[in-house]
């Protein structure tokens, strides 16, 4: 009984905390929940990515990663940033159309991201026109 009074209890906080929110007129859009072991998962592939693009050089390995991330889990936390280096690892292996449309992703799906600026001035360095959206 015990339990069936908590979980009631819960029910209904949540559901307060819900209206309120919702009659404050703040209109932010709510985020699922990530699953905690493919972000960790992802988080120690973009790790490695960096490694291989920073020290090793290994491009195609750090690519290989990075796309591993984009297939497996597309709600990563650091999209943004696997999106830049998709990029950067893409100029550096001679593929600048890939290049180009993964900074055009990031710009278009992460406009907002603090690393969006990298990606213009990327696509302005490959004279790639950028077409974003008009505010």
């Amino acid at each position: 009984m015990r339990a069936i009074r908590l979980t009631a209890t819960i029910v209904i906080t949540g559901l307060l905390t819900v209206a309120a929110f919702s009659q404050s007129g703040v209109t932010r859009r709510i985020e699922q929940p990530r699953d905690p072991a493919l972000e960790m998962t992802a988080k120690h592939n973009l790790e490695v990515a960096r490694y291989y693009i920073t020290k090793r050089k290994a491009y195609k390995g750090a690519l290989d990663r990075l796309l591993e991330i984009t297939d497996t889990y597309p709600d990563f936390s650091r999209m943004d940033e696997v999106l830049l280096l998709i990029g950067e690892a893409n100029l550096k292996l001679d593929k600048p159309d890939d290049a180009a449309n993964a900074f055009k992703k990031l710009l278009k799906d992460f406009r907002d991201s603090e690393l969006a600026q990298k990606a213009r001035e990327r696509l302005e360095e490959m004279k790639v026109p950028i077409d974003e959206p008009k505010k």
